[in-house]
Parts: structure tokens; sequence; C-alpha cells
């Protein structure tokens, strides 16, 4: 064997998919290998023409240009093009940006080894979607990644005792005496059902002395929360901790078949999540609520490990979150603060998008007419708190201690006529964050007469629309020649991009347009686009592009987070693209392009063009 077909083998035993491909296959594409020399500006491939190699860059850099003249550039161990091979003509121009040398397999083997091994074929067929999970797969911890498999079903499922609503107390206590169960399914006429548990019938029967003669139905609570049996096992945790509650009804086809308990499903799955919203729910005090929310690091890489996917882990750790928020204002404020005000999280926090607590976003709405002197001490003792249990103090001052953010629900609505009616400067970003907020604790009617107010100030006010899209297009996508990536050098952090500037942003807040303008009630992006979808407002194959892309940068920019986090350094929106395998920089490189369109889509649809 000689020294140039070594380096041959110990170079594509680092790239994808050839490292894959069993020994056999591994050699004949070793054999197959030419290296071709380009001076600067070659064309080594021109649009329109018919294809005849696969090229992996071993030194030197490509441009590629598409058929609306835009440049992509690849470096070192990039490959170019699979789809042009796939499709019998290029669908771009290639030309050597500088000297380059290139291995090229011919289109003989390529398209051979496409039709023979399912793992090399898959590599260049698979959707977005797939290559995603595929990259999921590949993190996973092997020993535990059938948590994400797991279903309702495959936990203990208690058998429901169901009784009339006609049955007497006594008699359905004695019902539950003979079952062994700590609850009873209440049946209706009308075919609805109620959920009885041991705590109704002390807080309801005995502390209140009600006669035992009376009908079970008279204590029943009739909202019950139900998850189907096909449903995964995590998102029943999710449900036992969004409602605090340790009992959820399980149905098959909408029909109840049994009881899933608190403590069969912990049994199952060991969360620690369940355990923190147990210790934030039964915190006595400031310095017991603090307790129960340290090494929130830990519990998010725990549940990454296992399989579960980032736009679960958000959601979860918003639900979290959200309880530290209502937990504490309540230990904190005097019960007429709390009857007379509503705590809302705004931002990431209110869309529940959040991975580490990079800031705290949160504003208090006062009922009109109400006075509370010492609400400046409230408040700053609020958000001291919460910097003390690892919510960083937002750089912006969004938060209850600034006055802005805390006021009478008439001044809110002032400055948000004013927003609308002055677009300019920070109005339209407020008034963003505001659209995002979600309602924590106190008052709930005055966070829905906010949501009112913010509706109908924005009424058929095309102008607004157009001037708040485009915000959208703060940031430029980061695509260009480093590895065809723009990187930014950050001192003793070497190079990186802003992965939330230049792509999440752009599809958070486009979408939060689209959703302003047609009057969606989410506020969660992924929900938003969902809820866009179903009412024709979106395509379904945009839809999915956005949400896959979406769950792709959340889950990159939660790695960085985890990495940071663990190194002691600060946690920021940076990435290094040097940092990521050649499937992850190929995959960012298509979200990319799946925002750089997103970005035409906004701007045409709302006539940014035409804006001042």
């Amino acid at each position: 064997m000689s020294l140039e077909t070594l380096d041959y083998r110990t170079f594509f035993s680092k790239i994808e998919p050839f490292n894959a491909l069993n020994e056999q296959r591994f050699d004949t594409v070793i054999e197959s290998l030419d290296v071709q020399y380009f001076r600067p500006q070659d064309v080594i491939m021109s649009r329109g023409t018919e294809p005849q190699y696969y090229f992996i860059i071993a030194k030197g850099m490509v441009q590629e240009i598409d058929d609306e003249d835009h440049s992509f550039f690849y470096s070192v161990r990039d490959s170019f093009d699979a789809a042009s091979l796939l499709q019998g003509r290029a669908r771009s121009q290639f030309i050597a940006a500088e000297e380059s040398l290139c291995f090229a397999l011919k289109k003989e083997v390529f398209l051979q080894l496409i039709k023979s091994d399912i793992a090399f074929e898959s590599y260049f067929l698979q959707s977005l979607s797939q290559k995603m999970n595929a990259l999921l797969e590949r993190n996973l911890n092997k020993d535990v990644a059938s948590f994400m498999a797991t279903r309702v079903r495959d936990c203990v499922i208690h058998q429901p005792v169901i009784v009339p609503h006609t049955m007497t107390i006594g008699e359905a206590v004695g019902v539950m005496s003979a079952q062994k169960s700590d609850s009873l399914i209440v049946s209706f006429p009308d075919g609805g059902e109620g959920l009885v548990t041991n705590t109704d019938l002390r807080d309801k029967v005995i502390l209140k002395n009600r006669p035992y003669s009376e009908p079970i139905g008279y204590i029943v609570v009739k909202k019950l929360i139900t998850i189907d049996e096909s449903d995964f096992l995590f998102n029943a945790l999710l449900t036992l901790i969004e409602h605090s509650i340790k009992r959820v009804i399980v149905q098959r086809s909408g029909k109840t078949v049994g009881v899933l308990e608190q403590i069969d499903l912990l049994s199952s799955i060991s969360s620690k999540a369940h355990l923190t919203n147990m210790q934030i729910q039964k915190a006595q005090s400031v310095e017991e609520l603090r307790n129960a929310t340290t090494d929130v690091a830990h519990l998010i890489r725990s549940l990454q490990q296992q399989g579960v996917k980032v736009r679960h882990i958000t959601k979860l750790l918003g639900d979290l979150n959200g309880k530290v928020y209502k937990k504490l204002f309540e230990l904190i404020a005097p019960p007429e603060l709390i009857a007379n005000s509503a705590l809302i999280i705004l931002g990431s926090e209110g869309r529940k998008e959040q991975t580490l607590r990079t800031d705290q976003d949160n504003a208090l709405i006062l009922r009109d007419g109400f006075h509370f002197p010492e609400i400046q001490a409230i408040t700053k003792q609020f958000t001291d708190s919460l910097i003390s249990f690892g919510f960083p103090e937002c750089p912006g001052g969004v938060m209850v201690v600034n006055p802005f953010w805390c006021k009478p629900l008439a001044e809110y609505e002032h400055e948000l006529r004013r927003w609308v009616h002055e677009p300019g400067g920070d109005n339209a970003m407020n008034f963003a964050i505001l659209i995002d907020a979600s309602f924590v604790a106190g008052d709930n009617s005055l966070y829905t007469q906010l949501r009112e107010i913010m509706n109908q100030v924005i009424r058929n006010d095309q102008l607004f629309f157009a001037n708040f899209a485009k915000n959208a297009l703060l940031f430029e996508t980061p695509l260009s020649l480093f590895s065809g990536f723009v990187t930014e050098k950050r001192g003793d952090h070497g190079e990186g991009l802003d992965i939330k500037k230049g792509a999440i942003f752009p599809i958070v807040h486009g979408i939060r347009s689209l959703s302003l303008e047609h009057g969606c009630v989410s506020t969660n992006t992924i929900e938003r686009i969902k809820e866009l979808n179903d009412a024709g407002h979106l395509d379904t194959p945009v839809a999915t592009e956005l949400i896959e892309s979406l769950s792709f940068l959340l889950n990159m920019r939660l790695n960085a987070h985890l990495e940071k986090h663990e190194r002691g350094q600060v946690i920021d929106n940076y990435i290094c693209p040097k940092k990521l395998s050649n499937f992850e920089r190929d995959l960012l490189r298509d979200v990319f392009k799946i925002v750089d369109r997103f970005k035409k889509y906004i701007t045409h649809h709302f006539k940014i063009n035409v804006v001042r």
C-alpha cells in the first residue's frame, strides 16, 4: 500500500458518510478516487451541465453560485454536489475561490453506492427532518434512549373505579375502600365524567361536615385532565407538572380506560423534573424555593441525553420557571397586591423557548386606581431573589423592578397605542416583548384585558404590521467565506457566529408578525406555526421546514449553552462552526438557506420594501 493511498484512507475515515461504509465498499471508493487541481477562478462545474464527479475538498476553497446569484463557500472536508449528480444536471456553478485540490469520485461509483448502501443513500436522500432526527439519534445516550419510546400504556395503569353521580358519598367511599383506590371516576347522564380524590373527600366532606347521604356528584371535579394511552410517557410527565396534579386519566379513543398515578410514572422514569416541581410547590420560604431551583443545567442535560426533544425541554423548563415565579410572588407579595395585579413573563420565557436561564423578562400589570406604597420594595425583593436563583438581570431592564414594566393597565394601554402610532426605535420591539407574554400569578383578567387591548390597537393596521415585521430583517444571515459561515472574532473565545441574531430571531419574529396579523392565540413559536398552518395562512411544506429548522437551531444553542455552563463561561448565543461535524455544518447551511427564503416571504407578504 502506497503512502498516497494511506493518506486517502486517513482523510476519508473522517468524512461522512464514507466512514460508515463496510470495508469492501470503502476500498472501492479509495480505488476510484482521482485528485484534481484547480487554479483560482477555474470553473469546476458549470450550471446546466451533466456532472461527472462528486467532489470533496482536500485543500483550498470553492465558491458555489446558485441560480439567484447567491454565493456559498466550501472549504476542506466540505463536499459538492450530490444533488446535481442525482438530478443529472448541475443546479449551480462551482468555481475555485483559491488554489484548490479536490478528491473526485466518479459519478458511476457514487450512484452505485446510493443504490447498494441504505445508510449511504439515506445520508443524501433524507429530508431535513430525517437528517435532524438522525443527528439526534447519534447524540443519544443509548442506555436510556428507550425513554422517549415509552408510551403511557407501557406504564402501570390502574383500572378506573367508576360510579354514578347519584351514588351517595358514603356508598362511594365504601366502593373506594373495597377497590383500594385513591380516586373515583364519577359518570353523568350526558356522558360526561368527573373525578373525586381522597383530598376532595377530606376538604369538601370531612372538614365541612357534609352529610354522607348526599350524592357524590355534588363534590366532583368535572374538568378531567386526560391523556391518550398511545401518547409518550414524557408528555404525561409534562401534564402532571403543568397542572400540578398527582394523577392523569388515561383514555383510548376518548373513552376512559385507567388512571396513571404520579408514583407509578416516577418509578418508570425517575425524573428529577417532577421532584423539582414538588419542591417548588412545597417551598415555604424564599430560601427553600432557591434550594428547589438549583442544578437546572443538570436536569436539562439529563433530559437531553435521554433523547427528549429540545422543544419539550424548553416547555418543561418554561413550566418550572413559571411555577418559580408564581411561588416567589406569592411568598413576597401581600394578598392585597396579588389580588390587584397580574404577574406576566415576557420574551423567550413567555414563549417557553428559553434553554438555560439567560436573563429574566417580566412585568406587573396593576389594576387601575389601585395604589400600593410599598410596590418598589416588593418588586426589588422579587428581582433580587430571582437573580439569587440564577435568573440574570435583564440588560434591557425588562423587569418588574423597572417602573416602566410595573404600572396600571391604563398606562400600558397608553404605551401600546403610542408604540403602534410611532413604530420607530424600540417601540416595535417593546410591542414584540409584550405580545409574547404569559400569565403567571395574580388576577388573570388583567392579563386578558391587556391582550384584548393589544388586538384592538393594531386591528387592520397594515402599516403597523409592515413596520413590525421588518425587524425580522435586522440581521444578516451569516453565510459567507468561513466554511460558508460569517463569523466574528471574540477575543479569547476565538471566532463564532450569533445563532440567535442570524437565524432564530428571524424565524421567531417573522412568525410572531404573521400570528399578530391573523389573531393567533398561541405564544410559543412552534405552536404559532401550527396554528397558522391549520388556518391556511402558511403552507404545510413551509411550516414543516420552519418547525424543523427552529428545533435544530434551539438544540444547537442548547448544546452551546450547556458546554459553556460546564466550563464556567458566559452563556451567550455564539457557536463555533469549526467545532461542528461536517454533517452538522451541512444541516446548518441548509437551515440558513431556509431562513433566507423565509425572510423573502416576510418581505413580500408585508410589502416591507415600500415601508420607509
